[in-house]
């Protein structure tokens, strides 16, 4: 029998002592990796998802919202830029693309982007082939067609040809606004990109505005009639601002321009709902006057070259009206963040091991100590004090690999269950990242657990055979 039998025999003969050390050190390479391997994934799906966007122009307010809605398609809109603001952005000399986005509509949970022809041929890198491609049918061309994310037709069944009906906000209502007025059609179906792209749905800027205008259209409507039956009216009507829509609008219709005689009028502006208490003539002449204004909720711009790039955004951040900015800014506070929580359950990944460090010592040693007299049989019958310390670091070194492989394997399989749950709450695809990190976690933590043997071996090194055989 070999020394390796040997070593092997003895932890059967502590089978329970052995398992409860094989668990400790499991549940600490495990804790470990699967933190590593997570937070890594998490970064990596934060990469890949703004990897065709550069810098991202919207309203003032948070610089996190702004990139979390447009992008990741999270969190709450911004209020809207004005369309004049849009068209000089998009009209700049220094601009060679100007991509818009409206949100604020939802399908069953999954977000509607208003936007242009020009999203689906968006890069990663100026080489690279388009970022978002499609898996069947073609991009919109006419008035509400839609291309949805490969998750919306997984999740939704949605096919193309299938019509869904969209509805207003995005969050969950008890008492959901929907736009029966304007169904959409499916035309597209994106190819999986494993970005929050896979969870949108892409519509038309004109398609996203006539499904607003027709909604609040029907909501001045409903205010007309509740205002009529009112007791006490008095026939004058006071302005009526597009609710969700600040600082919009588009021409009007001439058939809508001219209110009814009696004083009093009401026109529906494209994307904007008017009230007017003035005279026919004069509600026709506001009509006129005022152009119909449409925002949009951001604007992705990018620049003919990098000092371009830097002058439009030192411009717009000392202005008044919107703010510039770089997704790569966000998501380096968004990693601050991340560090931080990741470093405590590092911490508390480290404490496990170390306790598992003690559990290998304390087994090991208690074990010498109750195989004294075992140990100093075998010294009698030929064996030297280098093969009693070779047994008890080998029984060491089992007890770690078997701890290292386990927790390898819980390891990978937690980060697997945690990373499908993680994408079915996020925006963004975790996928398991694997490095030469974790192989050197594992191969520290096998040094250490092999080093904690270190002091049992010793004492039974020391072992006095006379002593123990004469205690028989």
């Amino acid at each position: 029998m070999n020394l390796l039998q040997i070593a092997w025999r003895n932890l059967e003969n502590r089978a329970v002592q052995t398992v409860i050390t094989v668990v400790v050190v499991l549940i600490g390479v495990a804790m470990t990796l699967t933190v590593l391997m997570l937070s890594g994934g998490i970064k990596e799906g934060i990469v890949r998802a703004s990897e065709p966007y550069g810098m991202i122009v919207g309203s003032k307010g948070s610089a996190n919202q702004l990139i979390f809605n447009t992008i990741f398609l999270m969190d709450r809109p911004l209020g809207n830029l004005t369309q004049e603001t849009y068209q000089s952005l998009s009209m700049d000399s220094r601009v060679t693309l100007a991509v818009p986005f409206a949100l604020g509509d939802s399908y069953e949970g999954f977000r509607i982007v208003g936007t242009s022809t020009e999203f689906f041929r968006l890069k990663a890198a100026p080489a690279a082939p388009d970022y978002f491609r499609l898996q069947a049918g073609r991009v919109f061309e006419a008035p509400f067609e839609a291309v949805i994310g490969s998750k919306v037709a997984q999740v939704a069944g949605l096919r193309v040809g299938d019509r869904f009906v969209s509805t207003h906000g995005v969050a969950a209502s008890v008492e959901e606004e929907r736009h029966e007025e304007h169904p959409f059609t499916v035309v597209g179906v994106l190819d999986r990109v494993s970005a929050p792209s896979d969870k949108g749905i892409y519509v038309s800027m004109d398609s996203y505005w006539e499904s607003h205008e027709a909604h609040e259209a029907h909501g001045a409507d409903e205010a007309d009639e509740a205002d009529a039956r009112a007791p006490g009216a008095t026939g004058t009507w006071d302005t009526v601002s597009s609710p969700g829509v600040p600082g919009v609008s588009k021409t009007s219709s001439p058939s809508g321009a001219a209110g009814e005689s009696g004083g009093s009028g009401a026109t529906v502006a494209s994307g904007t709902s008017r009230a007017f208490g003035e005279s026919g003539a004069g509600a026709s002449g506001g009509a006129e006057e005022n152009e119909a204004k449409q925002g949009v909720t951001a604007v992705l711009v990018k620049p003919k070259s990098y000092v371009d790039l830097m002058q439009m955004y030192q411009e717009i951040n000392r202005g008044h009206e919107a703010q510039a900015v770089f997704p790569g800014q966000v998501i380096a506070e968004v990693f601050d963040m991340m560090g931080s929580g990741e470093q405590i359950l590092r911490y508390v990944s480290y404490v496990v091991l170390g306790m598992a460090g003690l559990t290998i010592v304390l087994a090991l040693y208690g074990s010498a100590v109750e195989r004294r007299r075992t140990v100093s049989i075998l010294r009698a019958i030929g064996a030297g004090r280098r093969s009693i310390v070779t047994i008890v670091l080998l029984e060491t070194a089992l007890v770690v690999v078997l701890g290292c492989i386990g927790g390898m394997a819980c390891g990978v399989l937690f980060t697997g269950l945690l990373s499908i749950y993680l994408g079915t709450q996020l925006s963004i695809t975790v996928s398991v990242v694997y490095s030469w990190e974790l192989l050197g976690v594992v191969a520290s933590v096998a040094l250490v657990g092999i080093g904690a043997g270190i002091l049992p071996a010793v004492s039974a090194y020391r072992t006095e055979t006379a002593r123990y055989l004469n205690a028989m």
